[in-house]
Order: structure tokens, then sequence, then C-alpha cells
């Protein structure tokens, strides 16, 4: 993505292209919600398309039910647009942020919504163009292809994106349709992450319970950065996190070979399944195991690496699986770092393989550190140079993960050869 920055990490310091909105807030559209949108919009503008624009479902923006599919319309707000004019990008007034939309059902928006898939058109729908304003069907006349792909984020879909291109580009073909509904992914789970902490910070104080009734549940600290290559919009790594039952956390980190619009096509896949059977609450051994077979049915060839683990801070503790990926490092607060030893497994889409799965303690404040390649091997530094320079930074204090991050991808990374991942967990 563009700025060096994902999506989920919406609160960093990266300085999007598109403004966010300024003056009293508009109800729903909160400064982090506008901040994800310009993020977006800096990612699929140009590389994606000519002009960009993210939607959230206005009964979601509201906490309310979700509205029953077959509704005759779906009412959405705009939470940014963008555009590129002479090369360009640049803010439109047509398309204000914060304006609310009645979707006809059967327009690309509420299809792919309502389908949970991408959506294309060669023209704006007739019903939709019928309940926006004159400004806003003019500007429109200049595109000639449209695609609508589905923010989806826990199962639950959110919103959509909206993507549009002149007549002097080709169509959305299977390629780009696939990194735009990535791009929808990301964005889902920045808006999500947005959504909940701007509620968390709105709702009331809980009464103070005695000392004696008060419990102090674990908690796991979670940072993390997803960096594209140099001179790519979007690449091949890719991260995800996933609540599991008992306060446990799943973290998941893989690399597929390449880079650009090619990489991202198959990480698109692996990554969907990827999340889907951690979701299933697998074993790290076996998730990997069925991941596996998913890439081997891929129709391109595909070489990729993966780690997949469960931090359990009941527990102290966190069970591990790697299909080729390089190793994860542990970094005690007191200042020592390790590299647990863990069972080798094959990567991904090459042969059918089985993996197996280690046990390491993860005691509190204890950082687990997850990352490619791309962080620790470079044209002039191999691979256990790299590593080795990784555990002298994670040796040094660390009260703030995000912080830390930035320090490990500033010191490390030089001039960004390759996609670089990195995610750092710890319980409190």
């Amino acid at each position: 993505m563009s700025d060096n920055r994902d999506i989920t990490a919406a609160r960093s310091h990266s300085t999007p292209r598109y403004p966010i909105p300024a003056g009293p807030e508009q109800p729903g559209l909160t400064p982090d919600l506008a901040q994800v949108a310009a993020l977006t919009l800096d990612a699929a503008i140009p590389a994606l398309a000519d002009a960009a624009s993210l939607f959230a479902l206005e009964h979601w923006l509201r906490g309310a039910p979700p509205s029953h599919p077959a509704a005759a319309s779906m009412t959405v707000r705009r939470l940014g647009t963008g555009f590129t004019q002479a090369g360009r990008p640049a803010p439109d007034p047509a398309f204000p942020d914060g304006e609310i939309l009645a979707l006809a059902a059967t327009s690309p928006g509420a299809r792919c919504m309502t389908d949970r898939a991408p959506a294309t058109a060669t023209r704006p729908h007739d019903g939709t163009l019928e309940r926006i304003r004159p400004g806003t069907r003019q500007a429109t006349a200049r595109y000639a292809w449209y695609l609508a792909a589905p923010v989806i984020a826990h199962r639950t879909v959110t919103g959509f994106l909206a993507l549009a291109r002149t007549p002097a580009r080709p169509a959305f073909d299977t390629s780009t349709t696939q990194t735009a509904a990535h791009l929808a992914a990301q964005a889902a789970i920045g808006m999500t992450s947005s959504l909940t902490l701007h509620r968390s910070a709105a709702s009331p104080p809980q009464p103070r319970q005695p000392a004696a009734s008060r419990r102090t549940r674990p908690r796991t600290d979670i940072a993390a950065r997803c960096i594209p290559a140099a001179g790519h919009h979007i690449g091949g790594d890719w991260y995800d996190i996933i609540t599991l039952p008992q306060d446990r956390t799943g973290l998941i980190i893989g690399d597929v070979m390449g880079h650009g619009t090619p990489a991202a096509a198959v990480m698109t896949q692996l990554s969907t399944a990827a999340y889907a059977l951690a979701d299933l609450d697998l074993p790290p051994a076996q998730m990997l195991h069925q991941l596996n077979r998913t890439a081997l049915t891929l129709p391109r060839t595909t070489f990729a690496t993966c780690a997949y683990a469960i931090i359990d801070p009941h527990r102290h503790q966190c069970v591990i699986a790697t299909a080729g990926h390089i190793p994860p490092v542990l970094a005690a607060p007191g200042g020592t770092t390790a590299i647990p030893r863990l069972p080798g497994g094959q990567a991904l889409g090459i042969t059918p393989a089985s993996y197996q799965q280690a046990r390491i303690p993860l005691p509190p404040r204890t950082v687990l550190a997850l990352c490619t390649d791309g962080l620790t091997e470079t044209r002039t530094r191999p691979l256990d140079q790299g590593i080795a320079e990784l555990q002298a930074i994670l040796a040094r204090p660390h009260p703030h993960l995000d912080a830390t991050c930035d320090d490990l991808i500033t010191t490390l990374s030089g001039t960004h050869e390759d996609d670089i991942t990195i995610i750092l967990a710890t319980t409190t």
C-alpha cells in the first residue's frame, strides 16, 4: 500500500494524500474512520483506479442490528472519495464525505454486499443515479468501468469499496478485482478497529467494584506493520489477528514469493483461506496442513511461507507451527532474547505435507516477534546477520510496541528491497 502503511495501522503517523475532513465530527464519521478512508484511497488511486470511494453501512456505524439482505435499498455513508485530475490525486466537491446514500437493491454496491463478492458494471446504476444530486450524476459520466468490493470484517458486511476507471484504461480484470478485494478486506480491519476504539472511548465509566471482587483478565497487546517493496502499492506479504475463545489470540504471518499484483493475487486467496481456517480454532499444525492443501489447488504456481501462533495469556504460553517461515524471536523483559526450537515444515504450495507444532513459554511482558525475511535479509546482509540485528534491537527496553515496530523497520529495512511484515505481541 502507498505511504508504506497498511490500513490496520491507520492510527499511526502516516500522512495520507487525501485530507481528513476538518470541523465538527459528523455522525458516524470519526477522525479514525476518515483516516482509514484516506489510507484506502491512497492505496487505490491511481494504482487500481482513477476514482475510489469507501462506504460504510449506516446501521453498522450506529450499532444497530443488520438490516435484511432482501431490503429494497441499503443506506450507506460515504467515508471518503478521491479522484485523479491531470494525473494527480484530488478531492471533488460533488462527492462530500459524510453523505448518506440509499442504494438500489440491484446496484453494484448493494449486490456486492448481498452476494459478499465483487461486482462490476459499465455504467452507474440507473436506480442509484435517480437518488443522487445532479452534480454527482454529471461527475460519474467521466468513467466507463466500475467495480464494487464488499468490506467484510469477522464475517460481517460493514460496507463496500467502489472503484472507477476512465475509458483510457482497461476494464477491471480478475487480477485487479482480487487486489481490490484484498484492499477492501484491509479497510474492514481498520474500520472495525477504529469504530471499536471510538465506542470504547465514548462509553461511560463502569461503577468501581470492591477490590476483593475485581479480577484482572490477562491481555495480549499487539502491534504490526505490512509494507510493500519499493515501487509497489501492494505485495505478497500479509498478516492477520484472530480473536479466539478463552482470551486467546491467533497470529498469522505469510509471505508469497514475488512482488506487486501477481503476488498479491495469490496472497489474497491464501490469506482469506488462512483466516477462515484459524477462525475455526484449528491447532496451528492442522491449520497449516489445510492451508497447504488450498495452496496446491490454486491455478497459478504458488510458493509461500507462513507461521501461525496461538497465544494463551492464562497459561503464559504460545503454540506455534511454521511452513518454511523464518523463526520467531522471543525478547524477555530483562533484555535477553532467544530463538525457540521449532519443528521444521515445508513451504506452502510445493507438495502435500504434514506439519508439527511446538508449545513455548511466554511469560508476561515477554515479546514474541514474527516477521518476514524482507525485514532481516537484503542483498548486502545475510539472513542470520539480520536476525542477530533484530535480536539486538529487541533486547532494548520497548515500552511501546508501535514505536518498536517503527524502530525495527527504520533500522533494518534499508531500501525496502522486499515486502516487509512484522508482528510484535506481548501479554500483560
